[in-house]
């Protein structure tokens, strides 16, 4: 199963922009796979961000069975970057 995971902090506008565009590419294509955020400012986003070896934000990895496909760091990816991955 695909899973999206985001990695950011609330004060940084990058990384709010970038959960939207994904949130919005999701509701306008209509894929499965969840997108999960992780707050770098907290425990459970520092716990996980160092599991994937996220050194900055935002980070937006796509995983398939828990298995990473790409990533993207300081910057969100553009749709056609991204869609391949979730088809």
């Amino acid at each position: 199963m695909k899973q999206i995971f985001v990695f950011g902090k609330p004060d940084c506008s990058v990384c709010k922009d970038t959960r939207e565009k994904l949130m919005y590419f999701k509701e306008k294509n209509k894929f499965d796979a969840p997108i999960k955020y992780y707050d770098m400012e907290t425990v459970d986003g520092l716990t996980e961000g160092a599991y994937r070896d996220v050194s900055d934000i935002p980070t937006v990895i796509i995983l398939d069975d828990n298995k990473e496909l790409i990533r993207w760091v300081k910057k969100p990816p553009v749709s056609e970057e991204f869609l391949p991955y979730l088809k």
